[in-house]
């Protein structure tokens, strides 16, 4: 059989005006070659992605479905502008002796300029640069797993960026549909894989998300891995990656301001049920202003703090706040500041003072919607592991007439227990009789609300649990820590 070269100048013109030129990469997999156009009024650049397929029988079906799959895939997400447009494939027969023995499958994309291929140039993305790429990919990650599409291998070689400055994901090359949400086999760059697809665990699409805040890491630590710099050694550096996949929890990010480098951390976090939930949840937290979420006045102040068991008397910040899915006569709603140091042990100095703020937020909306406001503001939603955190939050919903709020903790754990998305130890609890009773297997979410004959209680309920109560008076606590 002729080299691949030969072929291609047999095939030309390709889809009719395009000759291939220069070969600008190559793989086991596959090659790229840039496009010339016998159209003088043609006005972007064009590449060929070429994939050559071998086999017989069973085997070349089975390889020619793989490549099918990833041809579905980006014609299902045409319509999303994060991902790579494919605007043309065709499939050239291989014969040897009058027997098919194969493909070359040709896809016609747009050329662009490979983040892989500009970090090796020594090119640094600004932190406004990350943060557009962070929202694209999310973006065209939302889009596939809506789908059912799991990437499995987001890395930068396979993220372009465009010549209007945003970026696009490629190569579906080992992505596959998962309709049930879960898969088994073991694919994807070893660098950017998740722990639980190194361990051959199952998995979902939660594995895409720690892929991309590996790359996110990567971009705010001048180009190198997590654990790594550009002096460490190559057999430190894979040390780095499994000591990443035994769950080692990572550094902040040298780069970026605190809520990207939380946003980060929290893709890269070894154990799926810490990270973003969903595609989705990742987006808002990175564009909340896409959900809805901004403030719209400033109204005024008013004081009244409590600090562990003592009341003070300090300026707090009453600001007015749009908030997504709440009722007609409830779009203006009230955040509330308070204050509750809490004391924490240093284990090399001395005792540490943490400086706790929360905020009161009315209006009603999912867990998960909740969990991702309090994160695009730098916080998170509320835990409470004291008798004091939970008399200070409690006091402040009772001066602004809440009385059912989220908190933030879900039972998601391999036990099936409760657990604070912090870390926290779960130890105090304020359970009302009978709860936690996980209903149905569906009640993963913690809400406190006001029960006339117990007062201030805990209960798991369901993503929308807010819905069964009073809506007027529902909302859910956000908390930093200073």
């Amino acid at each position: 059989m002729e080299q691949l070269e030969k072929r291609l100048e047999q095939y030309a013109p390709l889809w009719g005006r395009f000759t291939p030129a220069v070969r600008i990469y190559r793989s086991s997999r596959c090659c790229v070659y840039t496009l010339t156009s016998s159209s003088p009024e043609e006005d972007v650049s064009y590449v060929a992605k070429v994939i050559t397929i071998l086999g017989q029988g069973e085997d070349l079906e089975r390889r020619a479905a793989e490549v099918r799959q990833e041809i579905a895939a980006l014609e299902q997400l045409r319509d999303c502008a994060a991902v790579v447009t494919l605007y043309d494939t065709a499939w050239m027969p291989l014969y040897d002796h009058e027997v098919l023995v194969g493909w070359d499958v040709l896809l016609r994309m747009e050329r662009l300029d490979c983040v892989a291929e500009l970090l090796r140039e020594g090119e640094t993305l600004t932190i406004s640069e990350v943060r557009t790429l962070a929202r694209d990919i999310a973006a065209a990650l939302a889009a596939a797993h809506q789908l059912g599409v799991i990437h499995r291998d987001v890395k930068p070689a396979n993220l372009y960026r465009t010549a209007r400055g945003r970026f696009q994901l490629g190569d579906f090359g080992v992505a596959r549909h998962c309709r049930t949400g879960i898969l088994e086999t073991m694919t994807g760059t070893a660098a950017y894989m998740a722990p639980e697809v190194a361990r051959g665990d199952v998995y979902d699409s939660r594995v895409d998300l720690y892929s991309l805040g590996i790359v996110l890491y990567q971009l705010l630590n001048g180009g190198q891995l997590p654990l790594t710099d550009e002096n460490t050694p190559f057999a430190q550096r894979e040390t780095a990656v499994r000591r990443r996949w035994q769950l080692n929890r990572l550094p902040p990010p040298p780069q970026g301001d605190r809520r990207l480098k939380r946003i980060v951390l929290r893709c890269c976090a070894g154990k799926a049920q810490k990270r973003f939930p969903t595609a989705e949840a990742l987006l808002a937290a990175l564009e909340p202003q896409n959900r809805g979420w901004k403030i719209v006045a400033v109204t005024g102040w008013t004081c009244a703090v409590l600090a562990a068991a003592a009341a003070l008397t300090l300026p707090r910040q009453e600001v007015t706040v749009q908030l997504p899915d709440a009722p007609p006569a409830q779009t203006e709603q009230s955040i509330i500041e308070d204050t509750t140091p809490e004391t924490t042990g240093d284990p090399v100095g001395e005792p540490q003072t943490v400086q706790r703020r929360y905020a009161v937020i009315k209006g009603v909306m999912t867990w998960e919607d909740a969990r991702a406001y309090c994160e695009s503001q730098g916080g998170q939603l509320a835990t409470i592991a004291n008798q004091e955190q939970m008399d200070a939050i409690t006091a402040l919903l009772e001066e602004n007439q809440v009385k059912t709020v989220w908190l933030g903790a879900a039972n998601f754990s391999e036990d099936g227990a409760f657990q604070w998305l912090t870390g926290e130890p779960f130890q105090f609890t304020a359970w009302a009789k009978g709860e936690p009773n996980n209903e149905n297997g569906e009640e993963h979410y913690l809400m406190m609300y006001q029960k006339d004959e117990e007062g201030w209680v805990w209960n798991d309920t369901v993503l929308r649990g807010m819905t069964s109560f009073e809506q007027i008076s529902c909302g859910f606590v956000c908390q930093w820590e200073e």
